[in-house]
């Protein structure tokens, strides 16, 4: 499944990005405000989620973010600092609908393609981000699995374009070794 996300339209304060799935819109992104982080609204296919700020979560948890669904908690979306003393990275970590993904900031420095994670196998992918812009609402591909990593990729993009940080690209040889280099090829087919 491939996902193009493009900019519709910016005003202060708000933002949105159609997503499109072969030239045709199948849902929307909409902030509520900037600068991020904010609140953000997502709806593809028969869903709607919530993304927004929360101060629940343990400790090892940075910028977490609560995901909701129909008024729901289902889950959070955080950024863990992790790796040995001479090695550390961050992680970005979501727990939703009681399954854990990871996306790791890895490969080139501009980090162009964000792999995400089920375990170990990948299962989608966030490609085009240029962290040198600042608009948060530039547009994207998202290449997915099925339409739940879709869902996935969607809410960790979200969370991405809200953190302030600029992304750091991890050059740890173990996550380098993870990336599926045919992923992209196997999912345009």
């Amino acid at each position: 499944m491939i996902l193009d996300l493009v900019k519709v339209r910016e005003d202060p304060g708000q933002g949105e990005l159609a997503i499109k799935r072969n030239g045709r819109t199948v849902g929307e992104i909409k902030m509520q405000r900037i600068p991020a982080p904010g609140n953000w609204k997502v709806r593809f296919g028969d869903k709607e989620l919530v993304i927004g700020e929360t101060t629940r979560g343990t400790t090892d948890m940075i910028a977490a973010f609560q995901i909701e669904t129909a008024g729901i908690s289902s889950g959070f979306c955080y950024q863990v600092h992790t790796g040995s003393l001479f090695n550390k990275y961050d992680i970005y970590e979501l727990r939703y609908m009681s399954l854990s993904y990871n996306l790791y900031p890895v490969g080139p420095a501009d980090c162009k393609a964000l792999p995400i994670f089920y375990g170990n196998w990948q299962i989608a992918s966030i490609e085009s981000l240029d962290q040198t812009s600042k608009d948060i609402f530039r547009d994207a591909q998202i290449l997915a699995e099925d339409e739940k990593a879709a869902y996935v990729a969607l809410i960790l993009f979200c969370y991405i374009r809200s953190n302030p940080q600029p992304l750091v690209s991890v050059t740890n040889k173990k996550l380098l070794g993870k990336i599926d280099r045919s992923f992209p090829d196997r999912i345009k087919i």
